[in-house]
C-alpha cells in the first residue's frame, strides 16, 4: 500500500542534503559509505581547487551558524488572513507578515527559480536600527517567543556597537537571507540590496560570495538629500544599492528611455523618420572598425588621418545601400586624400535613426540624484501613513523599468512601509501590466510614542498591510474619476499570510527535544492535526508543502455530502475534516471527479485502516495520486 500512498512532507526542503544529493549525481565517485569524501572530490576538480592556506575571502565569528542557518529545514507554515486582505479570492499579490528567514524556506517548493527580481531594504547596521537575532537551533521557536505567540514572550533589540560583534552579528543576519533569496530568482532575476555606509563592504564581498563575483554587478550610487550639514567630515548625502545577478549572462541589457532633450537632437528626417548624423570618423576612438579609402561623390579616395572607421568595410558598403551615408563639404575636415594626404575637403556621416534607438534606449547611469527621500516621504504624507526613511516608490519603479519587467513577480523581504507594493501597482495602473509582488514584514513594534504608535499602528506590518489597501484604493478612485478603462483592470488587492509553527502535531518532532517532551509529543499522536486548527489554514499548509503558490484559486465544493477544497480548477481536492469520517461511498465519489491529486487528512480514517486501503485501490484504479497529511 505506501507505494500507493504519499505522505505530505514535514518540513521544508534540507538544503544540505539536496546539495549532497546534486553532488552524488554529478560525481557518484565521491560517495564513500552514503557521505562524500571531501578529497575524492578535490582530486576530481583537481585545477579547480585552492589549496593553499592563505586565501582572499569573508569571514566572521559565527559564519558557520550563519551557513547552517541557511540549510536548516523548518516545520513553520503561513496562516491566511482573510480578515486583513483585498480581493482574497482575485488577487495574485501577497503579503506575509513573519520573519523572512523562515519566509523564504516556506516559499522554496514552489517559487524556486521563479522570481524576476528581488528588493532588499535590510537594517543599515547604524547601531540604532534593529538587526534580527536568529536562534539557529529553533528558528521558529525563537520568532514565536519574539512575537509573543508563546507564553514566555520575547524581546526585539537593537544590535548595538558595545555588543563585541557589531558586524558580525548584521553578516550572520544576512547570509542566509540572500543565500535563500538567491534560490528563488530566475536565471534572467536580479536582486537590489539598499545600503548605507556601515556595512557597505562586508555586503559587497557577502554579495560576491553568495551570487559570485562574475554576477556582481556595478555598485548604484543614490542621493538622499540635496543638502545637509551633519557629520564631523563630509556630509553624508548618499546611500547605496549593491545589485547582483542569478546569472548576468541571462540577464537582458538594461534601458531607459530617451530623454526630452536628447529625442530633439534627431532633427533630420528621411522616408525612415526622424534621425541624426554622426561622424564615421572620430579622432577618440582607438578601435572600431578598420582604415580603408572610400570614394566621396566627386571620385577622390579619402580617408582618416589615422586610426579606424567607426564601421569596417562590410557594414559601410551596407549603409551606402541602406543609404545611411553622408558625405558633405567640409574646410575644416580632418579627412585626407589617400592618394596625396592633402585635405580631402569631405566629411563622412552616418544616419542614426530615432525609431532605432528608441527601441535599443540607453544603459541607466550608476548614479543618480532623482530618488531622494523627500520623495517617499511625500508619498506617505499623501496617504496619511507615518514612518520614518521610506524609500521613494520611484526607486523601485527605476528597477523594475531598466529589467524590462512587464509580468511575474517581484519579491520586497524587507519590505517596510510597502515601497515595492505600491511601486507595482502603480506601474501595472500606468502602462497596463501585469506585475504581482509578495511583500514580507516582521511585526516589529513600532516605537513608544511615535506618529506611527499615535496612528494606531502597533507593529510596522500593520503599517505595511494598511499602505497597501490605501495605495490599492487610491489607484481606483483615480481610475474611476478620469473614466480609464483602456489599460483593464488593475490588481489592487492582495492575500495576507502570517508565519505560524505548523498545524501537525506530528510534524513538530525535533532532534533537541528531551526524553520527557518525545514522550510528551507521541502520547499525543492521536490527532494528526491540531485540535484548533482551521482546515483552510491546514490546506494552505498542505498546497505549501507540495509546492503550490500562495494565490491559487481555491473553491469549496460538496460532493456526495463531503465539504472538499477544490484547488486550481479541480486539479488538487482535499478533504481535511477529522471530525467526519467519510464513507467508502463518498470516498468513490471524490475520486470519481479524478482530481491529479487527492489529500485526505490521516485524522479524518478515524483509525480505519480498512477504509484507507480501499482508497489506495480505488485511487489506483483511476491513477489519482494520493497523499495523506
Amino acid at each position: 500500500m505506501t507505494e500507493e500512498l504519499n505522505e505530505v512532507p514535514r518540513t521544508t526542503p534540507d538544503f544540505a542534503t539536496e546539495a549532497s544529493d546534486r553532488l552524488a549525481e554529478l560525481f557518484p565517485e565521491v560517495v564513500a559509505d552514503g557521505k562524500i569524501n571531501l578529497d575524492t572530490l578535490k582530486t576530481i576538480l583537481d585545477i579547480d581547487v585552492e589549496d593553499g592556506r592563505e586565501r582572499f575571502g569573508l569571514t566572521w565569528p559565527g559564519k558557520r551558524e550563519a551557513i547552517r542557518a541557511a540549510q536548516t529545514a523548518t516545520t513553520a507554515t503561513l496562516m491566511p488572513d482573510k480578515e486583513n486582505s483585498v480581493n482574497w479570492d482575485t488577487t495574485q499579490n501577497v503579503f506575509i507578515e513573519g520573519d523572512n528567514l523562515e519566509v523564504l524556506k516556506v516559499l522554496q517548493k514552489h517559487y524556486y527559480g521563479q522570481i524576476k527580481m528581488i528588493y532588499i531594504d535590510p537594517p543599515y547596521n547604524t547601531g540604532n536600527d534593529f538587526v534580527y537575532s536568529d536562534d539557529y537551533a529553533d528558528s521558529i521557536g525563537n520568532y514565536l517567543e519574539l512575537t509573543g505567540q508563546t507564553d514566555e514572550g520575547g524581546k526585539l533589540s537593537t544590535n548595538s556597537e558595545s555588543s563585541g560583534r557589531f558586524h558580525s552579528n548584521w553578516l550572520s543576519m544576512m547570509y542566509p537571507r540572500l543565500k535563500l533569496a538567491r534560490n528563488l530568482l530566475a536565471d534572467e532575476g536580479v536582486v537590489f540590496v539598499s545600503i548605507g555606509t556601515e556595512e557597505l563592504s562586508g555586503l559587497l564581498q557577502l554579495v560576491s560570495e553568495i551570487f559570485g563575483e562574475q554576477n556582481l554587478l556595478p555598485l548604484f550610487t543614490r542621493v538622499t538629500k540635496k543638502s545637509s550639514n551633519n557629520g564631523q567630515t563630509f556630509s553624508p548625502s548618499t546611500d547605496y544599492v549593491v545589485a547582483a545577478a542569478k546569472r548576468i549572462a541571462s540577464v537582458n541589457p538594461f534601458y531607459v528611455p530617451l530623454t526630452e532633450k536628447q529625442v530633439r537632437s534627431y532633427n533630420r528626417t528621411d522616408s525612415r523618420g526622424a534621425y541624426k548624423e554622426i561622424g564615421l570618423y572620430q579622432a577618440a576612438l582607438k578601435h572600431g572598425g578598420s582604415r580603408y579609402p572610400i570614394e566621396a561623390p566627386d571620385g577622390q579616395l579619402i580617408i582618416t588621418p589615422s586610426g579606424p572607421w567607426r564601421w569596417n568595410e562590410a557594414r559601410f558598403a551596407q549603409g551606402l545601400k541602406d543609404d545611411d551615408i553622408v558625405f558633405k563639404r567640409s574646410a575644416r575636415s580632418p579627412l585626407v586624400n589617400s592618394e596625396t594626404g592633402e585635405p580631402s575637403g569631405w566629411n563622412v556621416y552616418t544616419k542614426l535613426h530615432l525609431r532605432d534607438r528608441e527601441k535599443a534606449g540607453l544603459l541607466p547611469k550608476n548614479y543618480s540624484e532623482d530618488f531622494q527621500n523627500n520623495i517617499g516621504s511625500r508619498e506617505l504624507m499623501n496617504l496619511e501613513i507615518p514612518f520614518d526613511f521610506p524609500k521613494p516608490s520611484t526607486l523601485i519603479k527605476f528597477f523594475t523599468s531598466i529589467m524590462g519587467i512587464t509580468d511575474g513577480l517581484v519579491v520586497d523581504l524587507f519590505a517596510g512601509s510597502g515601497t515595492t507594493a505600491h511601486a507595482m501597482m502603480e506601474l501595472n495602473a500606468e502602462d497596463g501590466g501585469t506585475r504581482r509582488s509578495i511583500s514580507v514584514q516582521l511585526p516589529e513594534p513600532t516605537e513608544e510614542n511615535s506618529a506611527a504608535r499615535n496612528a494606531g499602528f502597533e507593529v510596522i506590518s500593520d503599517i505595511t498591510r494598511e499602505r497597501i489597501r490605501r495605495v490599492g484604493k487610491k489607484i481606483i478612485e483615480e481610475r474611476r474619476s478620469r473614466l480609464d478603462t483602456e489599460l483593464g483592470d488593475v490588481d489592487t488587492g492582495f492575500r495576507a499570510y502570517k508565519l505560524v509553527d505548523t498545524n501537525f502535531s506530528k510534524w513538530k518532532a525535533d532532534s533537541g527535544l528531551s526524553e520527557d517532551e518525545l514522550v510528551g509529543l507521541f502520547s499525543g499522536l492521536a490527532d494528526s492535526a491540531n485540535d484548533h486548527a482551521r482546515p483552510e489554514a491546514l490546506l494552505t499548509e498542505v498546497l505549501l508543502k507540495l509546492g503550490f503558490s500562495l494565490t491559487e484559486k481555491i473553491e469549496t465544493v460538496e460532493i456526495a455530502g463531503l465539504s472538499v477544497f477544490s484547488v486550481a480548477n479541480g486539479l488538487v481536492m482535499a478533504y481535511l475534516d477529522e471530525h467526519m469520517q467519510p464513507t467508502l461511498d463518498q470516498l468513490r465519489a471524490l475520486v470519481a471527479k479524478e482530481p491529479e491529486r487527492l489529500v485526505v487528512l490521516e485524522d479524518a480514517f478515524q483509525g480505519n485502516d480498512e477504509l484507507k486501503t480501499n482508497l489506495v485501490q480505488e485511487c489506483k484504479t483511476r491513477s489519482v495520486d494520493l497523499w495523506t497529511a
